[in-house]
């Protein structure tokens, strides 16, 4: 039964391998691709360099709003946690030094009490 069992799995994931590789649409440039590819992105690199840094704010603007304009709900929930808050950061890390470290004795406490509850198996 077990050899059935991993048979199945074996030619389950053989043709599903075959079948993602026959999907597979993805070729390599060409010489005459990567050049043009090249050419395409000195170009962009020398109208970048041309444009003057209020031009360059207002693209990376528009950028930026086509990317959120275009990304999905789970995007959104997956980046919202990445917005890091310099301020927040502060105030959070001064809230945490603010608060009282426990003395020798209360650690010792903290010590014995944790050991009791793994003696009795807690």
């Amino acid at each position: 039964m077990n050899k059935l069992i991993v048979a199945l799995c074996a030619s389950a994931f053989a043709f599903g391998s075959v079948s993602a590789m026959a999907g597979n649409s993805m070729k390599p440039l060409s010489k005459m691709e990567s050049q043009e590819a090249k050419a395409a992105r000195a170009a962009a690199q020398a109208k970048w360099a041309a444009m003057t840094p209020e031009e360059q704010a207002a693209a990376r603007k528009a950028a930026r709003n086509k990317k959120l304009a275009d990304a999905t709900a789970l995007d959104m929930v997956a980046t919202e946690n990445m917005q890091y808050n310099a301020q927040q950061g502060k105030a959070d890390a001064a809230a945490s030094k603010a608060q009282p470290k426990p003395t020798a004795a209360e650690r010792q406490q903290y010590g014995t009490t944790m050991d009791k509850k793994a003696a009795t198996g807690q």
